[in-house]
């Protein structure tokens, strides 16, 4: 199977943080999605957006080493992510450039 070039950009609530287990280690973020958007290319046109059916569903991200030091995210907390579908829809890969991770609380 041939993965096809993808971006999509997920906003859902933090259900669990899985942080490095060492350096250099990827972090997991499981998030329940609450919307999926488009993301733009820098031809003007769209990245394919193979997430788009994801609206309610739980995912894992899986966040590179580069970004996962840098990210702290609670249970609750909001994601707003620029992720690629691997071959499962369920398990995606955040650009580590593009994580964001608000709390707000009540």
């Amino acid at each position: 199977m041939e993965i096809a070039e993808n971006w999509s950009r997920i906003r859902g609530r933090v259900d669990h943080w899985a942080a490095p287990a060492k350096p250099g280690d990827p972090g997991e973020l499981t998030i329940t999605v609450e919307r999926v958007d488009d993301v733009p290319s820098p031809d003007g046109t769209r990245h394919r957006n193979l997430l788009t059916q994801s609206a309610g569903r739980t995912i894992h991200v899986v966040v590179p080493a580069s970004a996962a030091s840098k990210v702290d995210a609670k249970r609750g907390a909001t994601a707003e992510i620029e992720v690629r579908r691997g071959r499962s829809a369920d398990r995606v890969f955040a650009h580590p450039d593009k994580i964001s991770v608000t709390y707000t609380p009540d």
